[in-house]
C-alpha cells in the first residue's frame, strides 16, 4: 500500500507548543492536517506539497523536506486515519486505509511552484 496526496497548505496555526505550527493542508479529495516543528521543516502557507505514506523506507531521502515513520493511533472521530510518527500527529481525512500496529513512513515533498504566464502583448 503506497498512497500519495497532492496537496496545497491552506493555513498554518501556532500550535500549544514553544516552535510548533499546525498544518492544513488540502485538495478536492482530501484534508491532512499535521504537527510543524518550525526550525525543522521548511514549510509555509501556501505551499503546494505531497505527502507519501509507504510501508517500506524510501530509497533514497533527498527529494523529502520530512521523513519519518510511525504507526496508526486509534481514533474517537470516525471517518479519519491518525498517524503518530514520534508525537508528530497527522490526520487523514477521509481514511486511507492505515492498519493498527504497522509500520508507516511519512515523507513530504515540496512541488515547484506554478510560474505565472507573462500575457502577450
Amino acid at each position: 500500500m503506497a498512497k500519495k496526496l497532492d496537496l496545497k497548505i491552506e493555513s498554518m496555526e501556532p500550535g500549544k507548543l514553544q516552535g510548533q505550527l499546525i498544518a492544513t493542508a488540502k485538495s478536492k479529495k482530501a484534508t491532512v492536517m499535521f504537527d510543524v516543528i518550525k526550525d525543522l521543516v521548511p514549510l509555509s502557507e501556501g505551499d503546494r506539497i505531497v505527502i507519501e505514506v509507504l510501508e517500506e523506507k524510501p530509497k533514497s531521502l533527498d527529494k523529502y523536506v520530512f521523513c519519518g515513520h510511525g504507526y496508526k493511533v486509534p481514533s474517537e472521530k470516525s471517518g479519519v486515519d491518525i498517524l503518530s510518527v514520534w508525537g508528530i500527529l497527522f490526520v487523514f481525512e477521509p481514511q486511507i486505509e492505515l492498519e493498527l500496529d504497522k509500520k508507516y513512513y511519512v515523507c513530504i515533498s515540496k512541488r515547484e511552484r506554478r510560474r505565472s504566464r507573462k500575457k502577450a502583448s
